[in-house]
């Protein structure tokens, strides 16, 4: 049996979609090592995974830049900290049972695919959002909604410079820039059906489109509704962008006296006795068991991060996306595009719209279809299963024909 590392963003929109891959590779013998932080331990050890844990490195006056000021010129410095860091410590720790594969996260490449090269293993990229080929980058698709900002031609500097930095720190500086970044493996994985993909046509065999993996979170437990005589709404903004209690007011008052049962999934950041006393149809959490209650909801409204978005396709859930961030906005207009729900600018974001677009979105014959229709693609598509057998098969050698070359992240 073979042993596989995964490298991904400490995040639960990129661990959570590897958890039943993980679990199914444990299942069927192979052993799994996972690099990322002390949050998601307890959960990866508990499928089997050995964790070897890391703290995240913060590179200085990258982060406001790259997210709160939502600035995509500063993300790929902002992810390259630390790389070295974390590729000295994937050394030390694995020593001489070096893993036969290794399958990390295409928004953070650098580790994985400078251990794949020092380690001569077998490398698999995955996509925790829409997949990006020579023909489609996601990148491309974000800087063509929001531009370059002022400092796109400095910071481009400064990631190749650094980029330089980590190919000489990690023994590989006789790869150019170019090669290391252009790169697309030979097996690439994407956590969506292949009909959901932007430019689909412009991915080859090399790219398996296995869906939604939802395993590996039972131990999340399940939610029961109060009142089951009343359809649910499900309102959640992720775990990133959700300091947003005008936002949860605004659901309270939408669907206060609606006839739906309204659940609130706030987060961390905010306190639920922020939101006061809630009406009696209404309930307010730090966090739910989401997979549970999407499928038991008539609706959901989310901010449409892929991870939410794949979950609501997995159970037909129709969706009203309230977009945070530029990728989250193409996510929702291919969700618009296709039928699956309805998009709510942030700004537009009050009870009354709120309310009609749930309305609509659960009253809607022809989305209800399509929501059906991708759910069966979804389900079709093999998820976890399908996602370690391809990993076994590129193992073994009878995976997609190589390729060389790719767009970078």
């Amino acid at each position: 049996m073979a042993h596989i590392a995964f490298f991904s963003v400490a995040a639960h929109g990129h661990v959570s979609p590897t958890l039943g891959i993980v679990a199914e590779l444990v299942s069927r013998g192979h052993r799994v090592t996972y690099f990322t932080t002390r949050a998601f331990e307890e959960q990866l050890t508990r499928l089997g995974a050995q964790v070897c844990r890391y703290d995240v490195a913060t590179s200085p006056g990258q982060s406001p830049s790259a997210f709160a000021e939502n600035d995509l010129s500063a993300l790929p410095l902002f992810f390259l900290h630390g790389s070295a860091d974390r590729v000295a410590l994937a050394e030390s720790f694995v020593g001489a049972d070096r893993p036969d594969v290794v399958v990390y996260d295409n928004t953070v490449p650098f580790a994985g695919r400078a251990l794949a090269r020092r380690w001569g293993a077998r490398a698999v990229q995955f996509f925790p959002s829409l997949a990006s080929s020579r023909s489609y980058a996601l990148m491309d698709a974000m800087l063509a909604r929001t531009g370059r900002s002022a400092a796109h031609e400095a910071n481009g500097a400064a990631f190749d410079q650094r980029l330089a930095e980590f190919l000489a720190a990690t023994g590989l500086d006789g790869i150019a820039a170019e090669e290391f970044m252009d790169f697309e493996e030979e097996l690439n994985l994407a956590f969506l059906p292949r009909e959901f993909q932007p430019s689909a046509a412009a991915f080859g065999e090399h790219y398996r489109f296995v869906g939604p993996s939802l395993g590996g979170r039972e131990a999340e437990g399940t939610w029961h509704p109060r009142d089951t005589d009343r359809p649910v709404v499900f309102a959640s903004l992720g775990t990133v962008f959700n300091r947003a209690t005008s936002f949860y007011r605004t659901c309270v008052e939408a669907f206060a006296d609606s006839g739906l049962h309204l659940v609130l999934s706030i987060g961390r950041q905010a306190d639920p006795a922020d939101l006061g006393t809630l009406p009696p149809h209404c309930e307010a959490h730090r966090s739910v068991p989401q997979l549970s209650v999407l499928a038991q909801a008539a609706a959901f409204v989310t901010h449409g991060g892929m991870g939410s978005t794949m979950e609501a396709l997995s159970f037909g859930t129709p969706m009203v996306v309230v977009p945070q961030m530029v990728e989250q906005e193409i996510i929702a207009d291919r969700v618009v595009e296709l039928g699956l729900g309805l998009r709510l600018d942030p700004a537009d974001v009050r009870a009354e719209p709120l309310r009609a677009a749930v309305a609509a979105v659960t009253t809607d014959t022809a989305i209800a279809a399509t929501a059906a229709r991708f759910r069966r693609l979804s389900q079709d598509a093999g998820g976890a299963a399908a996602a370690a057998a391809a990993i076994e098969a590129h193992l073994a050698g009878t995976g997609p024909v190589p390729h060389t070359k790719a767009a970078a992240i």
